[in-house]
C-alpha cells in the first residue's frame, strides 16, 4: 500500500512540474548566429536587426541570487541585477558572477547613501542609479512613459536593452516561490511573434524566459506606496554609447 502511495505521489509530483523549455526562448543571440563565422559579424547584425520579426539580444544573465541563497540583500535585489546586467550588456564588458556580486553589494550601499533603502524603486530612482554609478549621459538612455508593445520591440530591434518594472504576481511565472513578488523589476532582451524575451533575474530558470505580450504589458507596474497596480507603466531603455 504504502509503494503504491509513494507512485501516486511521485506521479502527481511529476504532472505538476511546469515544463522549464516552454517557458525559454529557442531564438538564437546574434553572438550564436555569428559564432560560426565572425568575418561577417556587421553584416550579420544589420540583417537580424533589419528584419525585425525577431530578435534576442546578448545580455548576460545571473539571477538577483547568484548563489541561491534569498536571504538579504538578495531577495529584494531585483532593481540592482537588471541594472547590472543591461549596463554590462550595453558597455559590452564581460561580467563574471563574483563581479556582479561585487556590483550588487556597490548599488545597495548607494541607495540606502541616497534614498535611506534598497529594497524598492520606482523607474527615476532607478535610471538615477544607473546614471551616478555608471556615469551615464543624457544620451545614453532614455526614460519611456507608457509604452506600446511596438514601442518596446522597435527598441529591442535597435539593439537596446530595456529595465522595466512589474507586478510580480501578475506575470504567472510557475517558478516563483510562493505567490511571487509584489514587486518586481527584470531586463527585457528580446521578442518573437507572441512573446517578450527576457532575463528575469527573479528566478535561476530566467535565463531567456517568454512571456506573452499583454501579460507583460498588462502587468507593468513601476512602485507605489499605497497600491502596485497605481503604478506608472514606464521603462528604462539603454542605448549603446557612440565614441
Amino acid at each position: 500500500m504504502k509503494k503504491v502511495l509513494l507512485i501516486t505521489a511521485l506521479l502527481l509530483l511529476t504532472a505538476c512540474t511546469p515544463n522549464e523549455a516552454d517557458f525559454k526562448s529557442d531564438v538564437p543571440t546574434i553572438e550564436e548566429r555569428i559564432s560560426q563565422n565572425s568575418e561577417l559579424r556587421t553584416q550579420i547584425q544589420s540583417e537580424i536587426r533589419d528584419q525585425k520579426s525577431e530578435i534576442n539580444l546578448d545580455v548576460p544573465f545571473f539571477s538577483q541570487a547568484p548563489d541561491s541563497d534569498w536571504g538579504m540583500p538578495w531577495q529584494e535585489a531585483c532593481e540592482e541585477a537588471s541594472v547590472i546586467l543591461a549596463y554590462y550588456y550595453t558597455a559590452d564588458l564581460p561580467l563574471s558572477k563574483e563581479k556582479f556580486k561585487e556590483e550588487v553589494y556597490k548599488l545597495v550601499d548607494w541607495e540606502i547613501e541616497n534614498y535611506g533603502q534598497y529594497e524598492h524603486t520606482n523607474i527615476s530612482q532607478t535610471a538615477e542609479m544607473l546614471v551616478a554609478n555608471y556615469e551615464l549621459s543624457i544620451t545614453d538612455y532614455e526614460l519611456i512613459s507608457n509604452p506600446s508593445i511596438e514601442d518596446l520591440k522597435n527598441e529591442l530591434a535597435q539593439g537596446h536593452a530595456i529595465i522595466a518594472p512589474f507586478a510580480g504576481r501578475q506575470l504567472g511565472n510557475p517558478f516563483y516561490s510562493e505567490e511571487g513578488p509584489y514587486y518586481h523589476m527584470m531586463v527585457i532582451k528580446g521578442y518573437d511573434e507572441e512573446h517578450f524575451i527576457t532575463n528575469d533575474v527573479g528566478t535561476k530558470r530566467g535565463e531567456n524566459f517568454i512571456y506573452p505580450y499583454e501579460t507583460l504589458m498588462s502587468a507593468m507596474h513601476e512602485w507605489h506606496d499605497e497600491d502596485i497596480n497605481l503604478g506608472a507603466k514606464k521603462v528604462i531603455v539603454i542605448k549603446p554609447r557612440i565614441d
